[in-house]
């Protein structure tokens, strides 16, 4: 028998009766060298799941391990190398993937004896980590993001770009060409270049990658701000400011405002040059968010407001992925009870419930999850060995 054992879902009854399955959901996951975990595997029922334990036995790490079926670090942000266990140098996660019917095997997987990049597979197949969104969309809320509004604006760019991939898969490409352009002209500055050729390549193309990003953050962000208001949560106001959103907004035609953002680029060469950086572009876009009830920026809002205006977002998210894809998200959702009131987690477990997605939550007690009633499926860490799972 094999050293992974999970939980064998034939002869455990789950009740969720009044819960319509999602037509994408993880049905299984299995972890080798990753955190604390040596070695686990686990089935996963069509359902709200939550992990539950002491702190430190692992449960966000399982989150973790399925938010890195996405492009980028995981919902921590971290190095790589980090992540595998007692720094051994290498991990693997595969999940099993239902979606639409459909099962997908796909494995996530490093090595640093033959690279410092993560390999990802589909049914054996290498692919590029950017083409997982085109297989399933992973929407999180963990503790890292609690301070979202009032941190640097570079995190809250970070945060809008992860949301935009979900929806437009070449997003994530299209920032990091960006993001490498721009590096390349501040580069030319460092080494005092005089050549306009070179800057007018550079800057053609920093013109079509950063358009690009400006037009599918703006449309997430309109499609997130027609949807936020249908939920339970304080209503989050959101908008992209700058100098090119500012003219986008007025600039109806997409070639005139190329024009204007590549003209900009060259009248700013000058001082751009002192600095050795690039003064205008999306990555120097700030994403605004108020409470639209009350008509305050995020920022001057109380913890619980900004807690609750971050559930309302995400929320807001995973609704307009789930109509504008027509596929149900994956829902990660760490700690976020624990630090509700009964009334918000009635309301969140409703939405939840609601929105017929799969949730996988986690708390240090069950009574965390009470407000699911029978729909929901809760798995105790504390009770598991040597990676074998154990029936609770």
């Amino acid at each position: 028998m094999s050293e992974f054992q999970g939980i064998n879902l034939t002869n455990i009854e789950i009740k969720n009766d009044q819960y319509s399955f999602a037509n994408t959901h993880v049905a299984s996951l299995k972890l080798s060298n990753f955190r604390n975990h040596k070695s686990y595997k686990v089935d996963f029922p069509n359902c709200p799941i939550a992990f539950i334990g002491k702190n430190g036995v692992g449960k966000t790490n399982i989150l973790e391990a399925i938010s890195l079926m996405q492009p980028g670090r995981g919902i921590r942000s971290v190095s790589l190398e980090d992540i595998a266990y007692k720094n051994c140098g290498n991990f693997a996660i595969h999940i099993n993937l239902i979606k639409e019917m459909e099962k997908y095997g796909i494995g996530s997987s490093l090595d640093l004896n033959y690279s410092k990049s993560r390999k990802v597979k589909i049914d054996g197949k290498f692919i590029s980590p950017l083409g997982l969104t085109k297989y399933l969309g992973v929407i999180s809320i963990t503790p890292l993001m609690d301070k979202i509004f009032i941190e640097g604006s570079s995190n809250r760019r970070k945060f809008i770009d992860k949301i935009t991939w979900i929806f437009f898969s070449s997003h994530a490409k299209n920032i990091r060409s960006y993001e490498k352009l721009i590096r390349e002209r501040n580069g030319l500055f460092k080494d005092n270049v005089t050549d306009r050729n070179w800057f007018e390549t550079i800057e053609k193309q920093i013109v079509e990658y950063g358009s690009k990003i400006i037009v599918d953050r703006s449309k997430v962000i309109k499609l997130l701000n027609n949807e936020i208001d249908n939920n339970n949560f304080p209503k989050a106001d959101m908008a992209l400011t700058g100098e090119l959103e500012s003219n986008f907004n007025i600039i109806t035609d997409l070639d005139s405002f190329k024009e204007y953002f590549l003209r900009t680029l060259v009248d700013t060469r000058s001082k751009d040059a002192f600095r050795c950086i690039t003064s205008i572009g999306p990555h120097r876009s700030e994403l605004e968010v108020s409470y639209k009830e009350k008509g305050i920026i995020a920022s001057l809002c109380s913890t619980g407001e900004q807690k609750s205006l971050l559930i309302s977002i995400i929320l807001a998210v995973a609704k307009s992925y789930k109509n504008y894809c027509n596929l149900s998200p994956i829902l990660l959702l760490d700690e976020v009870f624990a630090h509700l009131d009964n009334s918000k987690k009635e309301s969140l477990s409703r939405e939840i419930i609601n929105l017929n997605a799969q949730a996988f939550m986690t708390g240090t007690e069950e009574s965390d999850f009470m407000t699911f009633n029978k729909n929901s499926y809760i798995i105790n860490l504390d009770n598991t060995k040597n990676g074998k799972v154990h029936e609770y």
